[in-house]
């Protein structure tokens, strides 16, 4: 059962980090055009919305991975963050309908039965 609870906890906190990209990508779409001048960085970057709201949750996302990281083994949570690359591969296909081969796909799926295999083999 600890390790339905963990895999459930890494789930949370791994969509947290990729929703705050996902917020960051389109606060950043948002902008109408990108310079490196601190009118840009000020008006159009650090008070947008978006990128606010994907703060807010990164910073969430790593008060909850201090909270996993007292009360799990570092060997096997931190190679379940790779569901990450997962969950941000399948919202790039869902949100901004980018185009993911099956090569991409079966890459995945082996994320995914790795992050299987560390869970469930780690005596938790």
């Amino acid at each position: 059962m600890n390790a339905v609870r963990l895999l459930c906890y890494m789930l949370i906190q791994t969509s947290m980090m990729v929703f705050g990209q996902v917020f960051f990508k389109l606060g950043m779409q948002a902008l109408v055009n990108f310079t490196w001048t601190w009118h840009c960085i000020w008006h159009q970057i650090l008070l947008n919305g978006w990128v606010l709201l994907g703060v807010t949750l990164l910073i969430l996302a790593n008060l909850f991975w201090l909270y996993l990281l007292k009360i799990y083994p570092f060997s096997v949570i931190y190679p379940l963050t790779s569901l990450g690359f997962a969950l941000g591969m399948l919202v790039g296909w869902l949100i901004f309908h980018e185009t993911v081969d099956w090569l991409q796909w079966f890459g995945v799926i082996l994320i995914i039965g790795g992050c299987f295999l560390i869970n469930f083999a780690a005596d938790i």
